[in-house]
């Protein structure tokens, strides 16, 4: 009980960046995933140079690593320097490799961000990934992510709670050892 009481301040930190996690994975389940909306969305026509398959390993700590992916389509505008766009691993592998195979590809995506991640692509005049099936991939991903949130944020809550308590009974007991020092000098 000591331990907690002397790390009030860490527990409250704590609780309280787990609320606000918690908080921003409802926000973005809430939001659709963050996509941005169609007519933001900067659009950009050329040849498909490559394709590829980007896996990103992060070690942890005490061992172990997890692996994530991603799709880089390097893409050659008829107009302009080359550009590479990303695609996210929730797109199934057929449609990048359709991507691949079409002469001429249609991509819109999002210049505003630095990661150049697109949200439409049409090759050969057909969609090969309508916006609107992107804005379903990102809302289901938001939506698993955000299926832990209402436990992080009952966890969040809780330490929170005990973090402000134990500051709030330090405070007391410090004010009590001073009434007692001003006591026994009086």
């Amino acid at each position: 009980m000591n331990f907690i009481l002397g790390y009030a301040r860490h527990v409250l930190l704590i609780g309280l960046i787990l609320l606000g996690v918690g908080g921003y994975l409802l926000y973005q389940s809430a939001t659709g995933g963050g996509i941005p909306k169609q007519a933001a969305l900067t659009v950009v026509s050329g040849e498909v140079q490559q394709a590829r398959q980007v896996t990103v390993t992060k070690k942890r700590r005490r061992g172990g690593e997890t692996q994530s992916y991603y799709y880089e389509v390097d893409l050659q505008p008829q107009n302009g320097e080359p550009l590479t766009i990303k695609l996210p691993s929730l797109v199934p592998e057929a449609a990048v490799q359709a991507m691949a195979n079409a002469e001429v590809i249609e991509v819109g995506y999002d210049a505003a961000s630095d990661d150049n991640m697109a949200y439409s692509v049409s090759g050969d005049g057909e969609p090969l990934l309508p916006y609107a099936q992107m804005a379903e991939y990102m809302q289901q991903d938001a939506d698993r992510s955000s299926a832990e949130a209402p436990l992080m944020m009952g966890a969040g809550l809780l330490l929170a709670v005990l973090g402000g308590l134990g500051m709030r009974w330090r405070k007391q007991r410090l004010q009590r050892q001073e009434a007692q020092e001003e006591q026994a000098t009086a």
